[in-house]
């Protein structure tokens, strides 16, 4: 029996994408101009990350566009699908021609406008955006879309006016908290990102980023009490070294267990450059390294680490602060090998996708060892905690603490503060598992 294109859709909806790819194949052997085939087909394609294969069925389908029930819907549902394969100089011509065709249609203003924003054309994209804006003064999505296209071509104090009108009264595009903090920062408006980081925090007060961004206005805006606050490093920052499971002779034993597991992982490998994982060519990342073994020195760690995590939530006690007000009840931990090959190091950043932030040290090259602090109170090859990337413009001097690792440390403190490590140079690797706390949802 000829199975059918329902039969392929409900293979593509089960992520058989091959398999429905296989369907569709037959059906176009035998009957080389159903549209719905080349359409599925080319989803399929695109799917698979065959964009140039999905190019001819697409245009079998642009063909006969008009005879569709409704021109202007399909050339925009082309044009998107066009845009999935990298055509985009043919989805804007498929937009261009629902445009001439429907020109009040403000769904295809939409779609053309994201495509140029897509393209990196943010002129033209905040054009369309002006317009549409013109006819739907507020819209949450258009303003938060047009803000990106203004903070691109550098129209500062106008994006700040779209993401002030994003987040008016909608929860549905909070994320543009960001973007409109670090507009205001670069227009030197410290006092006014302020206001807006506590609004941000009072509407999502679980939000990591919310808090982040929380302490660091709280530093450039001279609010001493709330930055002391934020940057508790007494209470919040965890330093201990490990017990020692019984199964190994010593300290040393566990860790080169450890490090021989880390550098024979397969997924160990440094991440393209415009991966958000990328730090320096030196750096190695082994994600996902923990929970795949029941015996062995990972999952040795893995019981170390749990055990760490339970030490600190319960040592935290009763203290009140805005970040342990939402401490998970529940939580996965999720860890990944981090080494650095005789050099290099890791920028500054966050990990908004947890609540807890730890590292353990497995290896520590001698050139560390042996070093002592500079006259910024830095250690190559050190754990600093506290100060933000350079790109989020601060200008005040954040409060900050620097570690000096050794094998066996374990260190744990909040998502929300910024760390890094300090550049170093050795003749040995440096190597570490770092695992954030991710609440239950």
């Amino acid at each position: 029996m000829m199975r059918t294109v329902a039969d392929a859709k409900a293979l593509m909806s089960a992520g058989e994408t091959h398999q429905a790819l296989g369907v569709l194949n037959e059906i176009l052997a035998e009957r080389p101009n159903l549209l719905a085939a080349h359409m599925l087909s080319a989803a399929a394609l695109i799917r698979l990350e065959r964009g140039y294969d999905a190019l001819p069925h697409l245009e079998t389908c642009a063909k006969d566009v008009d005879k569709a029930p409704n021109p202007v819907r399909a050339r925009t549902s082309l044009a998107a699908q066009f845009a999935n394969a990298g055509a985009y100089e043919r989805a804007a011509e498929m937009l261009k021609q629902a445009r001439d065709l429907d020109p009040d249609s403000l769904e295809v203003a939409v779609r053309h406008a994201d495509l140029m924003a897509k393209q990196g054309k943010w002129y033209d994209a905040l054009d369309i955006y002006r317009g549409i804006l013109r006819e739907l003064p507020g819209h949450s999505a258009v303003e938060a879309s047009a803000g990106i296209a203004a903070q691109h071509t550098g129209e500062l104090e106008e994006a700040v006016r779209h993401y002030e009108a994003a987040i008016k009264g909608n929860d549905q595009h909070l994320f543009v908290y960001n973007n409109l903090l670090a507009v205001l920062m670069e227009l030197g408006r410290t006092d006014d990102a302020y206001r807006h980081a506590a609004d941000w925090l009072r509407r999502e007060p679980s939000d990591i980023e919310a808090m982040a961004f929380h302490a660091l206005l709280a530093v450039e805006a001279g609010d001493a009490q709330a930055a002391a606050t934020w940057f508790d490093f007494d209470t919040l920052l965890h330093v201990s070294d490990v017990a020692v499971p019984s199964s190994y002779a010593d300290l040393a034993a566990f860790n080169r267990a450890l490090e021989d597991h880390i550098l024979n992982y397969p997924e160990l490998k440094t991440p393209p450059e415009n991966h958000p994982t990328w730090h320096h060519p030196a750096l190695k990342i082994g994600a996902n390294i923990n929970g795949h073994e029941t015996t062995g020195p990972m999952a040795d760690l893995e019981i170390l680490l749990h055990t760490a995590v339970e030490t600190y939530l319960e040592g935290i006690g009763t203290a009140t602060h805005p970040y342990l007000a939402h401490r998970p009840a529940r939580y996965t931990i999720e860890a990944w090998a981090a080494v650095l090959d005789r050099q290099g190091n890791q920028l500054p950043h966050i990990h908004k996708s947890g609540y807890l932030s730890g590292c353990y040290y497995v290896t520590i090259p001698d050139e560390i060892a042996a070093a002592e602090p500079d006259e910024q109170g830095l250690v190559a090859g050190g754990l600093e905690v506290g100060r933000p990337p350079v790109e989020l413009l601060s200008k005040a001097t954040f409060p900050s603490r620097v570690l000096k690792p050794h094998e066996g440390m374990m260190v744990l403190f909040p998502a929300y503060l910024y760390h890094g490590t300090v550049p170093f140079k050795s003749s040995q690797r440096r190597i570490s598992v770092a695992f954030d706390v991710i609440p239950a949802r």
